[in-house]
């Protein structure tokens, strides 16, 4: 287990693959109380956490699967998350109702993915948190950041002493911003990024990306991700100086770049992030939505 104080008491937690999906990082605090943030670090860092970490308190930033994996191996911990991704937690059913699988073929990869690369199962929600909930865990005390898009319940935390903020999934990849689930907002995720960038930090972790240094490099990185979103929504706007239909926007993978294996559901995924980026540019009056599908206005 790769541990790295990054402040009294805080610790990284670097998953397998350096965080990269389908593994991501975490967060562990040794306190009076001991919490640990996320449960994805892959099967060999999260089974170290357990076996030497007695953890008493459990959060997750969010109910996606490369954060919950875990989660069955702290049956004495109290696990938390926020209202909204609470369901897609307790059932990973109800997980695969946001992705929107409604081709059998589809579903048929989507089950065999949860089952062969995460071991998925459903898990225990003992609290459900808002915004704004503060954990106090002795001389550390972590705040929850409700920042929406990513998921609807999707969370960052804060710690203000010690100006340290652990992004989640506003990861500051390389790939950008998704939102592939049907309660991912763009217009939400904007909104999340700026309201972290308004915050009084000098250290950022990343669920996928690790630890970044100094709020002018943390800043740097997030416009560079922000600008990810209106990047492909320029790319779209272009496509569409010719009136296309859903299908033949999304075989131009203008997110993925290419669809890899399995198949079906990263189509899946483009599919739901393009209806996204439609709505709002119908909304915003760039596109109109045609009998066949949609073009310039």
């Amino acid at each position: 287990m790769n541990l790295e104080e990054v402040r009294d008491k805080v610790y990284f937690v670097e998953g397998m693959n350096s965080g990269k999906y389908p593994y991501s990082n975490s967060l562990l605090i040794e306190d009076d109380q001991v919490l640990l943030v996320d449960t994805g670090t892959g099967p060999e860092v999260v089974n170290e956490i357990a076996q030497e970490k007695k953890i008493n308190i459990l959060l997750n930033s969010h109910g996606h699967e490369d954060h919950i994996a875990g989660n069955y191996l702290f049956p004495s911990a109290t696990i938390c998350a926020h209202q909204f991704d609470a369901p897609a937690i307790r059932s990973t059913e109800k997980l695969k109702e946001l992705y929107d699988v409604t081709d059998s073929e589809v579903e048929k990869e989507m089950d065999v993915f949860l089952e062969d690369m995460f071991s998925l199962r459903n898990s225990r929600v003992d609290m459900e948190f808002e915004d704004g909930k503060m954990f106090n865990l002795g001389n550390v005390k972590l705040e929850v950041i409700h920042t929406p898009g990513h998921s609807a319940g999707h969370c960052c935390f804060y710690i203000p002493k010690m100006k340290l903020v652990f992004l989640s999934d506003i990861d500051l990849s390389s790939f950008g911003p998704w939102y592939g689930c049907l309660d991912s907002n763009i217009t939400d995720l904007i909104s999340s990024i700026h309201r972290i960038k308004s915050l009084d930090y000098e250290t950022a972790i990343s669920s996928h990306k690790g630890i970044i240094e100094g709020k002018e490099e943390v800043d740097e990185k997030l416009d560079k991700y922000l600008e990810k979103i209106y990047e492909r929504e320029n790319m779209l706007w272009e496509l569409l100086h010719e009136e296309k239909n859903l299908e033949e926007i999304v075989e131009e993978a203008i997110i993925y770049g290419s669809f890899p294996e399995p198949q079906g559901m990263y189509r899946l995924m483009e599919k739901t992030m393009i209806i996204k980026h439609l709505g709002k540019l119908v909304e915003e009056n760039k596109i109109n939505r045609t009998h066949r599908g949609f073009t310039h206005t």
